[in-house]
């Protein structure tokens, strides 16, 4: 046994809105959960889709033992987001090729929720990002906060500061302070080096920079201000997902890692494996991974 944590006996099942398969898919992990002697609840929108209302609940109030999401890494991140307890264990199931924090195929669903019900598993835990602006704190990024201009056109001016020390100044369209996740993510296509898992660190990656700078990789213990020389309102978006906007006097974005952390359930994770197939060397099919 890879997992001797006693089993709970909640579930939530998260699928995409978007997709059939997905929702019937769901359909096929509520009836197996619930033989097995789980209450299982739908996120709302999906509970609407397939008619379970009476097992309809909002993310933010599925305080369950277990989460089950089907989709791709943008339905993961949004559900990361959201959910009242951030370390409920996640069972994440792919749709297609591409989606590069699933581990599980559709195919392999009743198979994989076997092993969960037999503990023949392992929890992998992520540190997640939290960001503020003055004393308002942002929702934690699984993946990034990115810093950028309210129009495409305009540049950001920025200086970069490591515990009250300053770094570097920075024009760019933008700046992306991602986590050891998030590295395989925005901040790998804007040229951000690919962290290995098990190091915990915060990637600081400009978004095609004018001046010559490079990403930055600082230690898990830093507190990273991002100041906002110009413009005077900037867009601050957590995950692609959340949006806020700063400005009003207020003219810096404070980042560290978050006391929060993300579990997923792994079986057979080969974090570069994954990495040959489904970044560097990708296969063909769908692309899935935003979705």
């Amino acid at each position: 046994m890879l997992h001797g944590e006693k089993l709970g006996k909640t579930a939530g099942i998260v699928a995409r809105l978007d997709r059939e398969d997905a929702q019937k898919l769901a359909l096929e992990v509520f009836n197996h959960l619930r033989s097995a002697g789980f209450n299982v609840l739908f996120e709302q929108g999906l509970a609407v889709l397939i008619n379970r209302l009476d097992r309809a609940v909002p993310l933010e109030n599925m305080d369950v033992n277990l989460i089950v999401i089907i989709g791709g890494d943008g339905t993961i991140l949004r559900t990361c987001m959201r959910v009242p307890r951030p370390e409920t264990p996640i069972l994440a199931i792919g749709l297609g090729t591409k989606a590069f924090l699933t581990e599980i195929s559709h195919r392999e669903t009743l198979e994989a929720i076997n092993l969960y019900l037999k503990g023949l598993y392992r929890v992998e835990s992520y540190s997640k990002v939290a960001s503020f602006i003055g004393g308002f704190r942002l929702p934690d990024a699984l993946n990034e906060v990115f810093i950028t201009t309210r129009h495409l056109s305009k540049i950001l001016h920025t200086k970069i500061w490591k515990n009250g020390t300053e770094v570097v100044e920075c024009w760019a369209d933008g700046i992306i302070v991602a986590s050891q996740v998030g590295s395989t993510a925005y901040s790998f296509s804007s040229g951000g080096p690919i962290i290995d898992p098990s190091l915990n660190a915060l990637i600081v990656t400009p978004v095609c920079p004018a001046n010559l700078i490079r990403p930055i990789i600082f230690p898990e213990d830093s507190q990273i201000t991002i100041e906002i020389l110009k413009p005077k309102r900037a867009m601050v978006v957590i995950d692609g997902d959340y949006q806020k906007e700063i400005g009003d006097g207020e003219n810096k974005v404070i980042v560290r890692v978050s006391e929060h952390k993300v579990n997923f359930i792994r079986f057979k994770y080969d974090f570069y494996r994954r990495l040959r197939e489904r970044l560097l060397f990708p296969m063909g099919g769908e692309n899935e991974q935003k979705a």
